[in-house]
C-alpha cells in the first residue's frame, strides 16, 4: 500500500490549527480556560519608577489565579544609570525566592522567573513586544484544597511555566582568567536585591543616589609586594603604594589615600585595599586584593560622575557624600570576595 498524503484542504486545515494556538504568556483567557474578572482586592505594592502602565489585577479560578501585566517604553532616558527593564528585573527578584541573576542583560529580549517553592507559586515574564515596548507579567497561583480542581489547575500551571522557561534567556557564563571571572561573580552576588544592569562590557548599579559602574577590573603582577596576612602590613608599604598612585594621576583629589580597608577582628580572609579620589570631576575607587602564595594582585575600580559647581568643580558636599558611599560599596565588594573566595 502506497503513502497517503493529506489533500491540499486537509493541510491548510491543519496549518490554520497550529496558528490559532494561543499564546499562554499573552492570553489570559486561554490559560485559564474561563473568562477572567477585575480582582475584588487590588493589593497596593511598590513598584519600580519606570512610567509604565497596567497593574490591575485580573482573577479567575475563583480568585485564586492572579495576573497583572504593566508595559512602556524601551527608550532610556537622558542622564538615567539603567533601563526600565533592569529596574522592573530587581523587581521581580525582590519578591519569592526563585533563583535567578541579580543583573539584568542589556542583550536579554525577554526573561522569566518561575517560584515554586512558596504556597503560592509565581512566575513573572518581562519581554520585548513587537511594537517597540516592554511588558512584565506576574501570574500568581493558591492551590485549591479539591485534590481534582487542583490537579487540572496544576496542568494548566505547567503549560504557563513551559513557556516561560521557553522565553527564559541564557546566562552567558563569565569570560577571562579565573579571577576575573571570579570577580565578576563577586559583583553581582553584592548587589543583592539592588538594580543594576550589565551591557557594553561593564556593570551599572545604583547606590545611595548614585550611578556606579565598573571602570576596570582583572589582575596585574604585583610591582610592589602587597601582603596577604594582615598582621604582615606596615603603613611604610602604604605609603609608598600612595607616591605611586600619586605619580600615576597627578592631577587626582585624594579623599581616602592607599589604605588598608577595615575589618572586624579575626574576619576570614587577607587583607585588602582600597583608595577613594577625584579626578575630571569623576570620582574612582579602587580595591586591591592580594592573593595568597604571592599571587596576582587582583583589582576592581568604579566610577562616578559627580554634580560640578561653579568653574567646573566638583561640588564639595555632594563629593564627600559620594566618598561615603564609595567607601562602603568597595568594603562591601571586599567582604564578599572573603565570603564567596577566601
Amino acid at each position: 500500500m502506497g503513502v497517503v498524503f493529506p489533500s491540499g484542504a486537509a493541510a491548510a486545515a491543519a496549518r490554520s490549527r497550529l496558528a490559532v494556538v494561543p499564546d499562554l504568556a499573552v492570553d489570559y483567557r486561554a490559560l485559564a480556560q474561563q473568562r477572567p474578572w477585575t480582582c475584588a482586592e487590588q493589593n497596593v505594592i511598590d513598584l519600580p519608577s519606570s512610567g509604565w502602565a497596567g497593574g490591575v489585577a485580573e482573577c479567575a479560578w475563583q480568585d485564586r489565579l492572579r495576573m497583572r501585566r504593566w508595559s512602556g517604553s524601551a527608550v532610556v532616558g537622558s542622564g538615567a544609570c539603567v533601563s526600565s527593564q533592569a529596574k522592573w528585573w530587581a523587581w521581580a527578584r525582590s519578591v519569592g525566592s526563585a533563583a535567578a541573576p541579580a543583573a539584568w542583560r542589556s542583550t536579554w529580549a525577554a526573561q522569566s522567573i518561575i517560584d515554586e517553592r512558596e504556597p503560592e507559586k509565581r512566575i513573572v515574564i518581562l519581554r520585548y513586544l513587537l511594537n517597540g515596548e516592554w511588558s512584565v507579567t506576574e501570574w500568581r497561583w493558591k492551590p485549591s484544597t479539591r485534590a481534582a480542581t487542583r490537579h487540572w489547575q496544576e496542568g494548566r500551571w505547567k503549560l504557563l511555566a513551559g513557556r516561560a522557561a521557553q522565553l527564559r534567556a541564557p546566562v552567558e557564563a563569565p569570560q577571562g582568567p579565573l579571577e576575573t571571572r571570579m570577580l565578576r561573580s563577586v559583583l553581582e552576588a553584592n548587589l543583592g536585591d539592588r538594580v543594576g544592569e550589565i551591557g557594553n562590557q561593564t556593570l551599572q548599579w545604583q547606590a545611595g543616589g548614585l550611578c556606579l559602574s565598573v571602570d576596570a577590573l582583572g589582575v596585574e603582577p604585583q610591582i610592589m609586594q602587597l601582603p596577604y596576612a594582615v598582621d604582615d602590613s606596615r603603613l611604610e608599604q602604604r605609603a609608598a603604594m600612595q607616591l605611586q598612585l600619586a605619580r600615576r594621576y597627578p592631577k587626582a583629589t585624594w579623599l581616602t589615600g592607599f589604605s588598608l580597608i577595615p575589618a572586624p577582628r579575626h574576619a576570614r580572609g587577607g587583607a585588602k585595599f582600597y583608595a577613594v579620589w577625584i579626578e575630571h570631576a569623576i570620582l574612582k575607587g579602587q580595591v586591591w586584593i592580594p592573593t595568597k602564595g604571592n599571587g596576582p594582585l587582583v583589582r576592581l575600580r568604579i566610577t562616578t560622575a559627580l554634580p560640578t559647581a561653579a568653574a567646573g568643580q566638583p561640588d564639595s558636599q555632594s563629593a564627600a557624600r559620594a566618598a561615603q558611599v564609595m567607601q562602603r560599596e568597595l568594603t562591601g565588594l571586599a567582604s564578599r570576595w572573603a565570603l564567596e573566595h577566601e
